[in-house]
């Protein structure tokens, strides 16, 4: 069979089997996914990973709530979204899709005992800890320690302390690299049919862990009272090393032109035939915040991120706006050239980013300037982070090399007065339409960007943006003795926990 079609099949097998058996299952499903191989088991979790990061409805939100998308004229604006009205309903693919990644991930490391498995184990450690501290920056406490063990007779997970996972995941993350560095010569090298991400790199694999360490210990440097930890928890895998430039976190199971089969990003906006999907292209348009900060840095990525609506003119929307001053035919749309990659939109066959080069360079260059890692300067680091950023939406390394050094200082790091807001603004820029989840984390716990229009609409809840999500409706018909155990949620103030602001 093809492989890229087995992958496909394999996902689909385990997404269906799985699902239930987090929750609900009362009796042995002939299809469980530990019958399934690791060598399996890993691509088809990368691939439904990806999906879940990649496709636009999953997170949508937080491009509209921060300036970078509108919603178009042309459409009704969604009460939900700008009136801050946010249900049980919404956005719980995204939760229940994890966990079911999760379960998949535990029968991994059940079938990875033997020591020449090592790698199996460490690779679903790795993506267990990704996938986990996404769940907590978007719901804050949520089933861990109990998660993952219908067959242990726990159909009813509890609910676990947010700052507990957490520290448990940085644990977890660097058993995994301890996995990965004292591997024996026997360990089973995994190839790049199961690797659709790093090809079998094992340096790459260890570098991802503490690449994802390190973003989770930086959310929590607005903690009082929390560098030490922080320090302490960086200074154990410091010698390992983060993503650099050209070592992104990219998924690629061989998308195909075809229904199915292509880049979820894409294909959420494009047909396999190249038309426009309903709803798609047409619905979301670019935010004015967003336009109006390239327009006045004269971004050269303003024509990647965006398509000009004439010439070369780029315009955007708040949301929410009852009467919008700018009609669709005004409106810049979301980045597309037929055929190129370096566009937001992209292609069917781009690979579907989990955490890119340049995320990590920002990361790196905002936990320098706090006095957590050495090796580098600040400046050094958020020039790279530039240039890669550049590079991946298709310009030179030379246009980046002149754009950061423009009489700008909310460009120029010499010139930038505060060099932490400087880093987390143009990462804001850079991570539009690429990692939603942390768009939002970082205003969440910096309120950069501090010139950000929130929504227009005169009913809205709320002055500012929810902070969490809420429990799907799922866990609230399945788990809710645990659920309640938590206690009241508020939307705008129970703040995940990292939040000190």
């Amino acid at each position: 069979m093809n492989k890229k079609i087995l992958i496909l099949l394999v996902s689909l097998v385990i997404f269906g089997s799985s699902c239930s058996d987090f929750l609900s299952v009362n009796e042995k499903n002939p299809n469980n996914a530990s019958s399934v191989p690791a060598k399996l088991l890993l691509p088809a979790v990368l691939n439904n990973v990806a999906y879940t990061m990649n496709q636009p409805r999953r997170f949508d939100f937080a491009y509209l709530w921060h300036g970078l998308w509108s919603i178009s004229s042309g459409y009704s604006q969604p009460t939900n979204l700008v009136q801050y009205k946010l249900l049980n309903s919404n956005y719980q693919n995204a939760f229940n899709e994890s966990y079911t990644y999760g379960q998949n991930l535990t029968e991994i490391e059940k079938a990875s005992t033997d020591p020449k498995d090592a790698y199996f184990l460490a690779t679903a450690m790795i993506m267990k800890a990704y996938i986990m501290h996404n769940l907590v920056d978007c719901w804050g406490d949520v089933p861990y320690s109990e998660a993952f063990k219908s067959g242990e007779g726990i159909l009813k997970p509890k609910y676990d302390k947010q700052q507990g996972i957490y520290e448990d995941l940085i644990l977890k993350l660097d058993a995994a690299i301890k996995l990965i560095q004292n591997a024996p010569a026997s360990t089973t090298a995994i190839d790049a049919s199961s690797d659709i991400m790093f090809g079998g790199n094992m340096t790459l694999w260890a570098k991802f862990a503490n690449t994802i360490k390190l973003r989770m210990l930086v959310h929590q440097s607005g903690m009082t009272g929390r560098d030490t930890y922080i320090k302490t928890a960086i200074a154990t895998t410091a010698s390992v090393g983060y993503l650099g430039a050209g070592e992104s976190a990219l998924v690629n199971p061989g998308f195909a032109l075809s229904s199915g089969k292509m880049n979820p990003f894409y294909e959420y906006f494009y047909s396999a035939a190249g038309t426009s999907q309903s709803d798609g292209i047409t619905y979301y348009n670019a935010g004015r915040d967003a336009c109006d900060f390239m327009n006045t840095t004269a971004d050269p990525r303003i024509g990647r991120f965006f398509n000009p609506y004439s010439g070369t003119n780029f315009a955007g929307n708040f949301l929410g706006q009852a009467a919008p001053p700018l009609t669709a035919a005004n409106t810049s749309k979301l980045g597309y050239s037929a055929g190129a990659k370096g566009y937001m939109i992209g292609t069917f066959d781009k690979s579907a980013p989990l955490l890119t080069d340049f995320e990590s360079l920002f990361v790196q260059a905002e936990a320098t300037e706090r006095g957590y890692i050495t090796g580098s300067t600040g400046k050094a680091l958020y020039n790279a982070a530039m240039t890669q950023s550049f590079v991946y939406m298709g310009l030179t390394a030379a246009a980046a090399a002149t754009f950061v050094t423009v009489d700008k200082l909310t460009v120029n790091y010499d010139l930038a007065p505060n060099k932490k807001d400087l880093i987390l603004l143009q990462k804001w820029v850079s991570l539009n339409g690429i990692a939603p989840v942390e768009i939002w984390t970082d205003y969440r716990r910096s309120g950069i960007p501090n010139f950000l229009h929130f929504s227009e609409d005169a009913a809205k809840q709320n002055a500012t943006p929810p902070v969490r999500l809420f429990y799907p409706q799922r866990e609230i018909d399945y788990n809710n003795d645990n659920v309640v155990a938590v206690g009241n949620i508020n939307a705008f103030t129970s703040k995940i926990f990292w939040q000190n602001r």
